[in-house]
């Protein structure tokens, strides 16, 4: 296997281009299905620094692989708008029913808050955040601004 990647990366200096497996065979007195096969096994690596093709083609397979070790520049643009049209949204709602909603949801937040929790919060019973709640997405359900949301939900 050493062997010819060695007649491999030698044949492709000399005549810049990939050798097939029968001059592959010829340069190493192999048989050809002996090194189509071991170069089947073995498979070839490829650098992602490496140009795509020897033209002035500046890209490489790093500018293209998606890294997922990093957000996305359009999901987290996506993220912020989406933040920025729930808060303007909200913002037509009285104060306590954003808050409720807010709670429920666990926008800004880590987690939601039940009904109970945020009765204690507010001094209020469960029903009547229930009540609140409910009021507030009706309101929402008939707000123009609600309607830019839409766009989010795919």
């Amino acid at each position: 296997l050493n062997k010819i990647n060695k007649a491999f990366s030698k044949f492709e200096q000399e005549f810049e281009r990939q050798p097939t497996t029968d001059e592959l065979a010829g340069l190493l007195e192999m048989k050809s299905e002996d090194v189509a096969y071991a170069l089947q096994i073995a498979g070839r690596h490829v650098s992602v620094d490496a140009p795509f093709s020897g033209d002035d083609d500046k890209n490489s397979l790093l500018d293209v692989l998606q890294n997922d070790q990093q957000p996305n520049p359009d999901q987290k643009l996506m993220g912020e708008s989406l933040k920025n049209e729930v808060a303007n949204v909200l913002s037509s709602l009285s104060e306590r029913e954003a808050e409720v909603i807010k709670l429920y949801f666990g926008i800004n937040s880590e987690h939601s808050a039940t009904l109970e929790e945020i009765g204690d919060r507010f001094n209020l019973t469960r029903e009547r955040v229930r009540q609140i709640k409910e009021k507030a997405l009706r309101n929402l359900k008939h707000a123009p601004k609600t309607k830019r949301l839409k766009s989010y939900l795919g």
